[in-house]
Order: structure tokens, then C-alpha cells, then sequence
């Protein structure tokens, strides 16, 4: 038994009349389920589903009927046991074709039925789905005997499989399902591993039988589990897209990477708190109250860090305190953000989305189909919204962020960066591309108001705790630079979190947090 609590026993599925048409051997067929397959049944029955798939509105629950088996079984006899790539094979071929006749009847049930509710179009699923494994174990039965019966392990983990290949993201949902998991990296079919909550990486057993299964199975993603068709193939080998959930995909295919990878990441905290996150540890109440007072005062905030260091969290804790009635626009290429989740939202976010185009390029550059950036914030800046909320900042999205930014109505925005001071450096060489770097650092100097970095601290346990480690003013230089960052919090060797070192030297700053209600000298005193 594996330390992940899954199952790493196997079934016996070749020897199945379903497979071979020929009658099961009583005392040599085994009840398992493969390796591969196992995580299906370390879990309820649909217990995380609802949490991480990215069709979450049509997400069939399960009946509360269903008695969870029991997980323990006898090893099964080595003689009887065949390699877990072919019995993986063996696991999927039958939930395809389990799939194929669920889908279709689903598929026809439904046809040519409108105003149909959603709790009926569950209850249609679930139904489809136990009567396809009833009626092919009746066949199992019919050609072998009781002994050819699945058991009741081998029921749930099909069924479960089954769901997630209908209804979820396939082989890949239990992966995600797990509570810990964070990410999970893969990179081929038989190089799997996940990233939990603490920082620790753990491998995984194959996600596919082949890397041509692999791109098949990310195709089809790309295809119907995200709001829109995207392409995915050699001739596109470049994937971002929100998985209309919590979960966002990066995948790439060859030739430029050497296999076919991807990189799922689970946003598991997607109504969270600053009070919570003081809960937590990763910032100090002073800390807290600052930043709050910032929002308040419709500053704009820059929240720099790495990849899974919080900071796309941290701007949806951000975003919860903006007024309730304040019109929020997003703008983001990927969604991640999904601020209508927030429970203190009265007037809904409008959430923009950049998208592709395809076919050939028009005079100015674009392609059928495409929605820049930019056309984003046109539009937001015509929705006559109260804050403009940008997403990551990678390239041309910086454009757009000065743009929300010259409003003054309070820009949020997340970089890769490792300081504060290089959070601005950044941003001002992603703009160098349309504008000159005096142009860049002048209107950053002017406008930024607050960077917030964010990291992954190590602890004396080996894991990690996710952080601010600093919150820093940034100033119109008087250099050619044109532009400064200067520590307000700070996190130094020994403390817990980063704490007061300086009050704000911009009076335009200083002003509107004590129009909030902010008492200034709380940092001027070093209090913590």
C-alpha cells in the first residue's frame, strides 16, 4: 500500500468475458482494481468532483444512496497478474466504450428537450451511467457465470471513471481531486507528478498508455472542457486556457517540447479572505488593516511572486474588500481570477477574456476571431467600471494595465518577479516593446502605488508556507530612472511576517489612506 491511500493492487480485467468472450476462470480471476486506476477509489463517490471540474454547472452528483465499498481485497495470485500498462489499457477500454453508449443515449434523451432543469439533467446522467455498467455486467454474467460479475470495488471505480471521463477531465480528475494536490507536472505519459500543499512533490502512476493517448486525451480538452474550442496539435503545440473551473492548463506538444507536457494547476481557494488569510499566517493583522486601507482608497497594487506562491489569491482577497456595489471588470487571457464566486459581491464582476483568433491576418495584424487585451480595456473603460482587475502580466498585457491605471480608480495586476524592486523593473522592460523606457518608468512611477511580494518560505520542517514578505511604496524618481520602491513591511530573519519599517513617504499616498480611517503613525512606530 502506497502512502497516498490509494489502492495499488490490480484487476484482472483481461480475463473478463467483456474482453475475451470467453468464460472466467473461477479460481484464477481476481476483483482488483489496476494501479493506474486506483485513486477512483481512494475517494467517495463523487466527493471532489464538484470542486475542481471544469464544468461545474453540470456536474452530476452523486446519489445519496450509494454505499461505498469496501476498499480492502486479497492479492491477487502472481500468476494472475499482468503488467499495469496493460491493465490500464485493459481499465480505459471498457470505460471508452461504458462511455460511447452513456453518451449516446444521454446524448439522445436530451435531444430536441427544452427549459429542462438542471437537477433533471444530473439525475439523466447518473441514470445513463449505472444502466450501461448493469446492462455490460449482465453480459459479463450471461457469457461466464456469477463469477464474471464485477465486484462491488470494480462497480465504483468504473462508475466513478466513468463520470470523470463524462463529466469531468478524465484520467486526469482524480489526480486533481486529490485535497493536497496543488499541480500536477507531466511530462509524457509515464512521467507524472503532483505538487501538494506543502511544497512536497510526490510521483503518480501513468496518466496514459502511450504519449499519442496523452495528446489525444489533451486534445480533447482543449476541445470541450473550456468554454471555447482551442486548438492543440503540431501545427499549435502552445496551450493556456481556464478550464471553466478551478483549474487552468498549460500544455505543450512537439516539436517544441521534446514530448507532450502539461501542467495542471488547481485554484483551490477561490472565495478567500484577507481575515483569512491573517488566520493563516500569511499576513500580519497591521499588515491586514493596511492593505485593506489601500483598497479602500482605490490605490493600485502590483502583487509580485513566482508560480504557486499566492498570488493570484491574494488578489481575489483583495477584490473581496472593494465596495459591493462597485462595478469590477477582469481582464485576464486565461480566467483564473472567477470573482463571481465571491459571496460579497452584490453587482457581478464583468470577466473579459482575451481569445485567439484563426485563418488569415487582416491589415492590421489581427485574425478572425481575435479579442486583444487591448480591445478588453476599450470595452472596460466604456463599461464605465470602478476598478479594472488585470490578470498576470506576461508581455502586451502591459499596455492594458497602464491604461487601467491612468484611470485612478485602483489597478490590480500580478507579476513574475522576486522583489519589489524587480516587480517594477519588469513591468517597465515588458513595455519597452511600444513605449521608450523613460515613457514606462515615468508612468509606473506615477501611477503604481504599492507592490506586494509574495513567496514560498521554507520550514524548519521541510515544507513551505506561502508568505508577504514585503509590501513596498513606489515613487516617481528623480533620476533618469524615473522611478523608485522603497519598504513599508518587511519580513527580515526571525519574524513570522513582514513587518512595519517605514511609514509612506508619498503624500498623495499618505492622504488617502488617513481619508480611510488608516493610522499612519501604527508604521511609524514600528508596531507590529
Amino acid at each position: 500500500m502506497s502512502n497516498t491511500g490509494r489502492d495499488d493492487t490490480s484487476l484482472d480485467l483481461l480475463n473478463s468475458p467483456y474482453l475475451t468472450g470467453a468464460p472466467a476462470q473461477k479460481t484464477d480471476r481476481v476483483s482488483l482494481i489496476p494501479a493506474a486506476a486506483g485513486a477512483h477509489l481512494s475517494r467517495p463517490l463523487g466527493s471532489q468532483l464538484n470542486s475542481v471540474t471544469p464544468v461545474t454547472e453540470r456536474t452530476i452528483p452523486a446519489p445519496s444512496a450509494v454505499q461505498e465499498p469496501s476498499l480492502e481485497a486479497s492479492p491477487a495470485p502472481e500468476a494472475a497478474r499482468t503488467s499495469p500498462d496493460t491493465e490500464m489499457r485493459a481499465f480505459w477500454s471498457i470505460v471508452k466504450t461504458l462511455r460511447d453508449r452513456a453518451s449516446d443515449r444521454y446524448a439522445d434523451e436530451l435531444a430536441g428537450r427544452e427549459g429542462i432543469s438542471e437537477d433533471e439533467r444530473q439525475s439523466m446522467g447518473w441514470k445513463h451511467i449505472d444502466s450501461v455498467i448493469d446492462e455490460i455486467d449482465r453480459e459479463n454474467m450471461q457469457t461466464g457465470g456469477q463469477a464474471a460479475a464485477w465486484s462491488s470495488q470494480e462497480r465504483q471505480a468504473l462508475r466513478q471513471a466513468l463520470r470523470d471521463d463524462m463529466f469531468g477531465l478524465g484520467r486526469f480528475q482524480a489526480l486533481l481531486d486529490e485535497p493536497e494536490v496543488e499541480n500536477v507536472h507531466i511530462n509524457g505519459c509515464d512521467r507524472v507528478w503532483v505538487e501538494l500543499a506543502g511544497g512536497r512533490m510526490e510521483p503518480r502512476p501513468p496518466v496514459a498508455d502511450s504519449d499519442e493517448q496523452l495528446m489525444a486525451d489533451l486534445q480533447y480538452l482543449a476541445s470541450h472542457a473550456g468554454e471555447e474550442s482551442r486548438s492543440f496539435s503540431a501545427a499549435s503545440p502552445d496551450l493556456d486556457m481556464d478550464l471553466r473551473g478551478a483549474v487552468r492548463l498549460a500544455a505543450t506538444a512537439p516539436p517544441i517540447s521534446k514530448r507532450p507536457t502539461a501542467v495542471f494547476r488547481v485554484h483551490r481557494f477561490v472565495n478567500v479572505t484577507l481575515d483569512q488569510m491573517v488566520e493563516t499566517g500569511v499576513i500580519s493583522p497591521l499588515a491586514c488593516d493596511f492593505l485593506t486601507a489601500c483598497v479602500k482608497a482605490q490605490k493600485t497594487i502590483v502583487i509580485s511572486g513566482f508560480g504557486g506562491d499566492g498570488k493570484t489569491t491574494l488578489m481575489r482577497a483583495l477584490a473581496e474588500k472593494i465596495g459591493p456595489l462597485e462595478q469590477i471588470v477582469t481582464i485576464e487571457k486565461e480566467r483564473e481570477l472567477h470573482l463571481d464566486r465571491l459571496d460579497s459581491r452584490l453587482v457581478p464582476p464583468i470577466e473579459l477574456q482575451a481569445r485567439p483568433g484563426s485563418g488569415e491576418r487582416a491589415a492590421d495584424g489581427s485574425t478572425i476571431g481575435e479579442y486583444t487585451l487591448t480591445m478588453a480595456m476599450e470595452k472596460a473603460l466604456r463599461l464605465n467600471s470602478a476598478r479594472i482587475l488585470v490578470g498576470e502580466v506576461r508581455g502586451s498585457e502591459i499596455g492594458a494595465m497602464i491604461s487601467a491605471m491612468q484611470t485612478g480608480a485602483g489597478t490590480y495586476c500580478t507579476v513574475h518577479a522576486y522583489s519589489g524592486e524587480e516587480a517594477v523593473r519588469r513591468l517597465v522592460g515588458l513595455g519597452m516593446n511600444e513605449f521608450s523606457e523613460t515613457y514606462m518608468a515615468r508612468q509606473l512611477g506615477y501611477h503604481i502605488d504599492v507592490v506586494v511580494q509574495m513567496r514560498k518560505v521554507p520550514q524548519p520542517d521541510g515544507s513551505v508556507k506561502r508568505k508577504i514578505i514585503s509590501i513596498s511604496e513606489v515613487l516617481p524618481g528623480d533620476t533618469d530612472k524615473g522611478i523608485s520602491v522603497a519598504d513599508l513591511f518587511r519580513m527580515g530573519p526571525g519574524d513570522e511576517n513582514a513587518v512595519p519599517v517605514a511609514p509612506p513617504v508619498d503624500n498623495r499616498l499618505r492622504n488617502d489612506l488617513e481619508r480611510t480611517g488608516f493610522d499612519l503613525l501604527r508604521l511609524a512606530g514600528g508596531a507590529r
